[in-house]
C-alpha cells in the first residue's frame, strides 16, 4: 500500500468540458508525492470516459471513484474516506491552481509545523480579476484562532480582513479530520465547506495564512450556484443556521460572537430574498418572500435584539425592517433591481 504526503480530492459532476483543466492543474504540479482522487457525483454526461482517455498517459497516481451519496459534500466525503495521504487538499473541477500550489502548501505546513494552511487566491469574473491576498503570513495557535479568525469568519466588523472559508486553497492534516470524525454535512448544499472548515478550526492547534502570492484561481461563472434559482432555499438556509449556532454553542464561543452571529443570521434573510426574485414566476417569488417574512417574524434569536445593535450595513437593516412589516411587493422590486445590478459583474 502506497503512502502519499498529499491526497488531492476533486469532485466532478457533468464535468467533461473541464477535463483538460483538471489534467493541466494536476500534471503541472512541481510537488510529486501526491495521489489524485476524482469522485464522480453521478454525472449524466461522458465525464468518466473523457477522464480515462485524457489520463491514459498520466505521470501521477490517480483513481476515479463513484460518490457514496449525492452532491459535492458526499463526493468530498467519499474522497476523504478513500484517501491515503498525510494531508488533504481540495480543488474544484473548473478552477485553476498554480504549478507550485501543492509545493507552497506542503512546504509551509512542514516548516511551520502547521495542521492547516490557507493560501491566497484570485476571484475571476468574466471581465475582471480580484486578488484575495492575505496582508501578511501569520501563524495562529488555537486561542488566536478562537479570538480572531473564527469571529472574523462569522461576520467581519470594523474593516477587518474577512477570512472566507472555502475548502479549496487549503491543506489539512488528515489526522485532524479523522481524529474528530469531521465530515461535510450532506444536508447542507450551500457553504458546506464553510461549516466543514469551521469545525476543523475549532480543533486546530496551529494555523498558517500564506500571503506570498495567489495560488488558487476561483472562477465565478454566470451559471454558478450563486446565480441560479435554488429550490427550498429558505429551509436550507434555516438548517444551515441551526447547525452553525449549535457548533458555536458546543465550542463555547456563541456568547463571544453573539452579535456577529446575529448579523450573519440577519444577512441570511437578505440572501433568501435575492434568491426568491430569481424564480421564473413572479408569483412564486412573492410567495417565497411572504414565507420568509413569517420566518423572520418568528425568529427567536432576532426577536431578542434590536437591528440597530447588529453590524449589517444600514441598507440591509432597512430592507429587513421592511420585511418585518410585510412590504413584500416593494422588496420584490428592490431585490429584482439589486440582482440585475449584481449579475452585470458576470457579463
Amino acid at each position: 500500500m502506497n503512502n502519499y504526503e498529499i491526497s488531492l480530492i476533486i469532485p466532478v459532476h457533468n464535468s467533461s468540458n473541464f477535463v483538460d483543466t483538471i489534467y493541466n492543474n494536476i500534471s503541472s504540479q512541481i510537488f510529486k508525492n501526491f495521489e489524485v482522487i476524482i469522485v464522480d457525483d453521478h454525472s449524466q454526461d461522458n465525464t468518466r470516459e473523457v477522464l480515462k482517455e485524457k489520463f491514459k498517459d498520466k505521470n501521477f497516481e490517480y483513481k476515479i471513484l463513484s460518490s457514496n451519496g449525492t452532491g459535492v459534500s458526499a463526493a468530498r466525503n467519499t474522497g476523504i474516506e478513500e484517501s491515503r495521504g498525510k494531508y488533504i487538499a481540495f480543488i474544484d473541477d473548473d478552477d485553476g491552481i498554480s504549478d507550485d500550489y501543492l509545493q507552497i502548501l506542503y512546504t509551509t505546513a512542514k516548516e511551520k509545523r502547521a495542521e492547516v494552511i490557507l493560501g491566497s487566491y484570485v476571484e475571476i469574473f468574466d471581465h475582471k480579476k480580484v486578488s484575495k491576498i492575505f496582508k501578511e503570513s501569520v501563524i495562529y495557535n488555537n486561542l488566536d484562532i478562537r479570538r480572531k479568525i473564527i469571529p472574523q469568519a462569522v461576520f467581519p466588523i470594523n474593516n477587518e480582513e474577512e477570512v472566507w472559508l472555502p475548502v479549496w486553497r487549503s491543506l489539512i492534516l488528515k489526522s485532524i479530520i479523522n481524529d474528530y470524525n469531521i465530515r461535510f454535512d450532506e444536508k447542507i448544499s450551500q457553504a458546506e465547506d464553510f461549516m466543514f472548515m469551521l469545525e476543523i478550526l475549532f480543533k486546530v492547534k496551529r494555523l498558517v495564512l500564506v500571503s506570498k502570492k495567489p495560488i488558487y484561481f476561483y472562477n465565478r461563472r454566470n451559471n454558478s450556484a450563486m446565480n441560479r434559482y435554488i429550490t427550498n432555499n429558505l429551509s436550507k438556509q434555516v438548517y444551515f443556521q441551526t447547525v452553525f449556532i449549535q457548533l458555536l454553542k458546543e465550542n463555547k464561543l456563541f456568547g463571544v460572537v453573539k452579535y456577529r452571529y446575529l448579523s450573519n443570521r440577519l444577512r441570511m434573510y437578505s440572501t433568501v430574498l435575492s434568491n426568491a426574485v430569481r424564480a421564473i414566476k413572479r408569483t412564486q417569488g412573492l410567495d417565497e418572500m411572504r414565507q420568509t417574512q413569517k420566518t423572520l417574524e418568528n425568529d427567536v434569536y432576532l426577536k431578542q435584539v434590536s437591528f440597530k445593535k447588529l453590524y449589517n450595513p444600514l441598507a440591509i437593516k432597512f430592507l429587513m425592517i421592511l420585511l418585518k412589516h410585510n412590504h413584500i411587493k416593494i422588496l420584490y422590486n428592490i431585490y429584482s433591481y439589486k440582482e440585475q445590478k449584481r449579475l452585470r459583474k458576470f457579463c
